[in-house]
């Protein structure tokens, strides 16, 4: 029985089955959660949800071409309206799919503005985007990425995110935690959530280094789990690894559930 709490997270497993199958697949392996990045085909993605009579925990807002690299694009100044056009369709499909959860990419770098500038941007997309969110109690969080991986990203510690939490918190802002990408930004992660503390909205899970289920490297998973129980995170874990079996009998064994 795979624990309640658990999301699997269908763009990393089920991806043997075409996507609008990885649903039913998720159902069928036991989960009763998924999460996913922002769908080609948003209709038929939130009808197969229902077909398959899932939750979902989270969704992404467009971050444009992940597999190219991009990462989302609220703090370019050039392309607000672009931005929050793609932002109110993240919206719409939460709510058609009874998400309360959307995770906004910060964004990478880009070249035409400074970083000044594309911080204010990004603050400001996010203010927008958290008066439309609160309105219908949909939680918006920013996830941290590793900058070996995304070294243009914009926000990659809770340390760089404290000015953004200052002037936001108060809105309902709050941060996504994936184990992958603080492992590789500092190999003490437990301390890294600690940082975070009440500020943690949503949390993914993988081992470092390979990006495998938990317990298949190096990472302490019972500090982790401490870590997030001293923060008082309750919320769902999503699944974003790439599984090494084929079934999910070790999450029983994680501390996490």
């Amino acid at each position: 029985m795979i624990p309640e709490r658990f999301a699997a997270n269908v763009a990393w497993l089920f991806t043997e089955h075409a996507w609008l199958d990885r649903f039913a697949a998720a159902r069928d392996a036991g989960f009763s959660r998924v999460e996913f990045p922002w769908p080609d085909d948003p209709a038929a993605t939130s009808a197969a949800v229902a077909d398959a009579n899932l939750r979902v925990a989270l969704i992404n807002a467009s971050a444009g071409d992940l597999e190219a690299g991009e990462r989302g694009w609220p703090n370019d100044p050039a392309r607000i309206g672009e931005w929050r056009e793609a932002f109110g369709r993240a919206l719409d499909l939460a709510l058609d799919l009874g998400c309360t959860t959307i995770n906004v990419l910060a964004g990478n770098r880009v070249a035409h503005a400074t970083d000044a500038d594309q911080r204010s941007c990004l603050e400001e997309n996010l203010r927008w985007s958290l008066a439309m969110s609160r309105e219908h109690r949909v939680l918006l969080v920013t996830e941290l990425l590793n900058r070996h991986e995304n070294p243009d990203y914009l926000l990659a510690t809770v340390e760089e995110a404290r000015p953004f939490l200052e002037s936001l918190a108060g809105d309902g802002w709050k941060l996504q935690l994936d184990t992958w990408h603080l492992g590789l930004t500092d190999p003490d992660v437990a301390a890294q959530v600690r940082g975070a503390g009440p500020h943690i909205g949503h949390v993914q899970v993988a081992d470092v280094p390979g990006r495998h289920e938990p317990g298949t490297g190096s990472l302490d998973w019972d500090a982790i789990a401490s870590a997030l129980r001293g923060a008082g995170y309750e919320g769902p874990i999503g699944l974003e690894y790439r599984p090494t079996a084929p079934a999910f009998d070790h999450l029983n064994g994680i501390p996490l559930g």
